[in-house]
C-alpha cells in the first residue's frame, strides 16, 4: 500500500539513477537463462544477481519465536560483518549488481558501522535498503543514516498496540518502535531530504490480523510512505495455531498447498531467486537463499570469500537444479513465501 506518491516516485528515480549500462546488460542475461532454464529444464546461468543481501549483523535484541537468531539456533558465528569483508562483497558484484540489502538474519543497527556501512555501498552507486525492528532510531542515528544516503527502511511493527505487537516482538518495547519512527520522519523533513522510503511492514499473524483494516491510516498517520503486509513463516509445529493468521489470505502454507498441485502438473519452474539474489552472512558464507538462515547449504568455504566464483559454481548450480526438479523435497522451500 503506498502511502505517499511523492516519496515512492523519488525513491523509484533513485533506483533507476543506480542502473549502468553493464548492470542492464546482466539484468537481461539473468532473464534470458531464467527463460532458457524454464523452457528447457536444465539450469543455465548467464548473469550475475542484480541484488546482494549482505548480513551485518548475525545479533538480535529481541527473542521472536519464529526466528533463528532470536531464538539462538543459527550454526554459525553471532557476529558482526568486517568493513573489508562488506567491501569485498560489493566489489566482487559492483559490476552487475545494483540493489544493496544491508540485512539477512539479526539486527542491523546493532552494528555501530552501518551508517559507514551504507556510505560505502552508496560509493559504490548500489541502492542500499536496511530491515530493522525499529528500537535503535534515535535522533542521531536517523539523521547519520539519511545523510549517508540510505534510500530504503524497512521498520518491523506487527501490531497496532503494546499487546497484539508483543505477541510476536518478544522483548520488544512498542512505545520505542513508534518514537524511532517519528524520529525518522521528523529527521527526514529536518534535513529537507526524501530519503529513505519509510515502509512499515506488518507481519499478519493470530492476534494482529483483526487490526489490517487500521494499518493504513496508523502507518500514514506517523508519517511512513508504504505499508506492506507479510505472511509469517512457522518452523515449530507447536507454535502454528498460536501464530498463524485465520485469514488464508495470509497463510502462505495455505497458498503452497495450492502452489504444489502446480508444481506438479506442470513443467518444472526455477526459482527466479536463484539467479537473481545473492545473500551472504555475517562471516561471508555465500547461501543459495534468505531462508536457508543456519544454514543448511553453504556454497563457500568458511572465511574463504570466492566472490562471483561461488556464483557460477557446480556446487550453486546443483542446488538451482534441486529446487527446480524437487522443490517440495527441499526443506528450506517449505517455509517459502514465493
Amino acid at each position: 500500500m503506498i502511502l505517499r506518491p511523492r516519496f515512492f516516485i523519488d525513491d523509484l528515480f533513485r533506483l533507476t539513477g543506480c542502473l549502468t549500462l553493464s548492470r542492464v546488460y546482466n539484468f537481461l542475461l539473468i532473464r534470458w537463462g531464467l527463460l532458457f532454464s524454464r523452457i528447457t529444464a536444465k539450469v543455465k546461468v548467464y548473469g550475475g544477481p542484480f541484488s546482494i543481501s549482505a548480513e551485518v549483523a548475525a545479533v538480535c535484541n529481541l527473542r521472536c519465536p519464529e526466528c533463528l537468531v532470536g531464538q539462538n539456533l543459527t550454526t554459525r558465528a553471532r557476529s558482526f560483518i568486517e568493513k573489508d569483508a562488506f567491501e569485498a562483497i560489493l566489489d566482487a558484484h559492483r559490476h552487475h549488481a545494483f540493489y544493496a540489502s544491508l540485512y539477512f538474519q539479526g539486527e542491523p543497527l546493532l552494528n555501530k558501522e552501518l551508517d559507514e556501512l551504507v556510505g560505502i555501498a552508496k560509493g559504490k552507486r548500489f541502492y542500499t535498503s536496511v530491515a530493522t525492528n525499529g528500537h535503535f532510531l534515535d535522533p542521531d542515528r536517523c539523521a547519520s543514516l539519511i545523510s549517508r544516503g540510505l534510500d530504503r527502511i524497512i521498520i518491523s511493527l506487527d501490531g497496532l498496540s503494546e499487546k497484539t505487537y508483543l505477541h510476536y516482538r518478544r522483548g520488544g518495547h512498542f512505545e520505542k518502535v513508534i518514537k524511532g519512527i517519528e524520529n525518522l520522519v521528523l529527521a527526514r523533513k529536518t534535513l529537507n531530504k526524501n530519503n529513505p522510503l519509510i515502509v512499515i511492514q506488518f507481519l499478519v499473524n493470530r492476534q494482529n490480523e483483526k487490526e489490517i483494516p487500521a494499518v493504513r491510516h496508523f502507518a500514514k498517520h506517523l508519517g511512513a510512505d508504504q505499508v506492506q503486509l507479510k505472511s509469517m513463516q512457522v518452523y515449530d509445529p507447536g507454535n502454528a495455531g498460536e501464530l498463524l493468521p485465520k485469514a488464508l489470505k495470509f497463510n502462505r502454507y495455505a497458498k503452497k498447498r495450492i502452489k504444489s498441485r502446480k508444481w506438479q502438473a506442470g513443467r518444472k519452474t526455477p526459482c527466479n531467486r536463484l539467479w537473481s539474489h545473492a545473500v551472504y552472512t555475517s562471516d561471508t558464507l555465500l547461501v543459495p537463499c534468505c531462508y536457508d538462515k543456519l544454514p543448511e547449504f553453504p556454497m563457500s568455504k568458511e572465511g574463504s570469500f570466492e566472490g562471483v566464483k561461488s556464483w557460477f559454481s557446480p556446487q550453486m548450480n546443483t542446488f538451482r537444479e534441486r529446487v527446480m526438479h524437487q522443490r517440495e523435497e527441499t526443506e528450506i522451500c517449505c517455509n517459502c513465501a514465493l
